[in-house]
């Protein structure tokens, strides 16, 4: 898959700059997210995840305007068919509080979110979008280390985009046990 950097008008974006992917069914274009995308990324949350375990709109909201920089959308002819979002925390380990909250001095960036639409599924869109953010995150030079939490059966894709297993996490999110799993990047 070749990758290359688009100027941002030529897209509307609203960040400086989106890139763009060739994949599998088209060009697949990454941006910021936008508070006009809002509904689309609420409704992909809900049909993404068990209603305990989706976020509420207003956490989807909060960490599309306090932490914007860390929420990347994926677009595929003209619609969003993909995103991932975080917020930084102080803490190098996840806890619930570094769900709910953005501290925006933090040095550990804390995932999420990470969701393709299902009719987009198991056409290497989750791997690209992962490895695009992790790519941004990286250049922005102030994130030391990026955690997550998955459940089992998704550990191998984290692994696959560079993530360590870290083991069953201590947080409790919904009815099902979690892994943590982690990337240190300074």
């Amino acid at each position: 898959s070749a990758t290359r950097v688009i100027p941002a008008a030529s897209m509307g974006a609203q960040c400086g700059f989106a890139v763009c992917a060739q994949q599998r069914g088209g060009k697949v274009f990454y941006r910021n997210a936008s508070t006009d995308d809002f509904s689309v990324l609420f409704d992909l949350e809900r049909k993404s995840y068990p209603s305990d375990e989706a976020a509420s709109m207003n956490s989807m909201m909060m960490r599309l305007k306090q932490a914007n920089e860390f929420f990347m959308v994926a677009v595929l002819e003209g619609g969003v068919i993909g995103f991932v979002n975080g917020t930084l925390s102080a803490d190098e380990k996840l806890r619930h509080e570094s769900m709910t909250s953005h501290v925006p001095s933090g040095k550990t960036l804390c995932i999420h979110s990470v969701v393709i639409a299902e009719e987009h599924r198991g056409r290497g869109h989750g791997t690209l979008m992962m490895r695009e953010y992790i790519r941004r995150i990286k250049a922005m030079e102030k994130v030391d280390r990026i955690v997550l939490l998955a459940k089992q059966p998704l550990v191998p894709f984290y692994g696959g985009v560079g993530f360590a297993f870290d083991g069953e996490s201590d947080v409790v999110h919904g009815k099902d046990v979690w892994c943590e799993c982690s990337m240190q990047l300074n």
